[in-house]
């Protein structure tokens, strides 16, 4: 009986702060360590920031580290309206002045890494740097691509989401668990994201920005064989800033090399300082 009890008040007091979470706009956090800067690690479509549970630790020996949900995945409520890029970053600037955080360094994977790039554009002053792991600013598509892709997300969800996501690792247990795992993320907000991540396009925008970025790419962001001076151009970065870091693998995950989930050595913990990003600054 006490063990049901447990349950229920457990429940209860999850559902409450669902509640108190979804009324004040803020994403769900978890937070490890202590130390400056503040680094703020920022998962990709259809995670959770449990894909940081290797890199935390590591990063937590010397900086305070704050893992956050984005909306409507994980603990965190679902978006008030279509999900976006710059809705997605408001949401995370509301929950880190809520925490009193400034100057952090904002570590985004994928989708996770246009909302760090967008939250260092409109709030430059409270981001010290940025981190793009496996990301690009634009993902080229032509319009019969994106109708296709568009068929099979209205028409065969399940399939849909189980090849994109399953496809990210050569690893079948670890594909099949990333795509049971899209798969908590609520159909509609899953599908949204998707769209906005089919057109959003940060190039534009990040020729303007001062805040110190490093791209930490495999082979799909940044093929082997390409000049950094031909992917800049491509990235949108033909401004400059920091040298890349290239990683093998031709996949976003992949067992061997999964960004956030299987790098714990080599994820961004070198790019962690921005007295690091200053020495790169010109390079």
């Amino acid at each position: 009986m006490r063990r049901v009890i447990g349950v229920v008040v457990a429940g209860a007091l999850a559902l409450s702060a669902a509640g108190a979470l979804a009324a004040s706009g803020l994403l769900a956090t978890e937070e490890h360590g202590s130390g400056a800067p503040t680094i703020v690690l920022i998962h990709s479509i259809g995670g959770s920031r449990a894909d940081w549970s290797a890199v935390a630790p590591r990063l937590a020996e010397h900086h305070r580290v704050v893992l956050v949900d984005l909306p409507g995945h994980g603990r965190s409520p679902a978006p008030a309206s279509k999900p976006s890029v710059a809705d997605a970053s408001a949401a995370l600037a509301r929950t880190l002045s809520k925490m009193k955080i400034e100057r952090a360094v904002l570590v985004g994977h994928s989708y996770g890494a246009l909302v760090a790039l967008q939250t260092a554009l409109d709030r430059p002053k409270s981001v010290a740097a940025v981190v793009v792991v496996d990301a690009s600013t634009f993902m080229a598509a032509d319009s019969e691509r994106i109708a296709q892709a568009e068929r099979f997300l209205t028409e065969r969800y399940t399939v849909y989401v189980s090849a994109v996501f399953s496809g990210m690792s050569n690893d079948k247990d670890l594909g099949d668990s990333l795509a049971a795992r899209a798969m908590h993320v609520p159909q509609p907000v899953l599908s949204a994201y998707f769209r906005d991540s089919w057109r959003e396009d940060l190039r534009p925008k990040i020729q303007s920005l001062k805040t110190p970025v490093f791209l930490v790419a495999t082979e799909s962001t940044w093929p082997v064989g390409e000049s950094w001076t031909s992917a800049r151009r491509r990235l949108g970065r033909a401004h400059g800033g920091p040298g890349p870091a290239r990683f093998p693998g031709r996949r976003h995950r992949r067992r061997g090399f999964a960004p956030p989930l299987a790098a714990p050595r080599r994820a961004p913990r070198a790019a962690a300082s921005p007295a690091w990003f200053e020495r790169r600054r010109n390079t």
